[in-house]
């Protein structure tokens, strides 16, 4: 559990969110959503540790940060990153291996044959055997995001933070990544997922946290916070949540614009 008490955070003197609490769970879908420049990210890398709380404190399984090493706190949440190049020309299995890093032992953690298993469980998890040995920066950006999540879980953490991991994927891409994320919740990782989409959230999503002018204006079930007043509203666009249903009769929500 990551237990977030009237935390203020931004970058130096500069305050971007407001007295902001939130409890994230283990084994839950939580969706971050609220316009550009809301704060999302800035909340996103304080939970990571990447920025230091300005006021209040952040509980991460009932213990401050600071009492975590950093290959305990690597341990206990990954980070996946959007799609992006590496400087050398490393394989799938290398990048997905770095996960690894914080399980290894020895002086200079070379891995061996335990973290290597791990690392494979991981692309088998994902699927992506078949990209196990290409070149990374050479794949589709689909394939990078895949890659990343694998090495996220490699990491073999508790939470699973990603930053925006369906950003400039094409619709198959991000169904691909949604589903993934959506499975690695049923496998009882706790997920957070910072985005753009309210649709993603409407269908995925466990929890949603809605940030807006510097604050949390809403947090809970998605049915219970997500609806065309709060959508329009946070999005300052006239939207609408309305029901359809697939064709073997479910019924969804599903997002229109105006």
């Amino acid at each position: 559990m990551i237990e977030l008490k009237n935390i203020d955070c931004g970058y130096g003197r500069k305050k971007v969110l407001n007295n902001v609490s939130v409890t994230i769970k283990a084994g839950e879908f939580t969706c971050l959503l609220g316009e550009n420049g809301v704060g999302k990210t800035t909340l996103f890398k304080t939970i990571l540790g990447l920025l230091p709380v300005m006021n209040g404190k952040i509980n991460y399984d009932c213990k401050f940060h600071t009492r975590f090493s950093e290959e305990d706190f690597a341990r206990f949440i990954s980070y996946v990153p959007q799609a992006h190049n590496t400087p050398f020309p490393c394989s799938v299995l290398d990048v997905v291996l770095m996960g690894q890093f914080v399980h290894s032992s020895g002086y200079f953690k070379r891995p061996d044959t335990k973290n290597l298993a791990i690392a494979q469980w991981s692309i088998e998890l994902l699927g992506i055997q078949k990209l196990a040995y290409r070149n990374f920066s050479e794949l589709s950006g689909g394939e990078k995001q895949m890659a990343l999540i694998a090495r996220a879980v490699a990491q073999q953490p508790k939470f699973i933070a990603m930053d925006e991991p369906t950003s400039n994927l094409d619709m198959g891409n991000q169904t691909r990544v949604m589903q993934v994320a959506s499975r690695l919740k049923d496998k009882g990782y706790g997920i957070i997922m910072n985005t753009h989409s309210p649709q993603h959230a409407l269908q995925y999503a466990d929890h949603v946290i809605l940030l807006q002018n510097g604050k949390v204006k809403a947090s809970g079930f998605p049915s219970e916070v997500l609806n065309s007043n709060s959508i329009s509203s946070l999005y300052a666009t006239p939207l609408e949540v309305v029901d359809a249903y697939s064709c073997n009769g479910q019924k969804h929500k599903v997002l229109l614009t105006l």
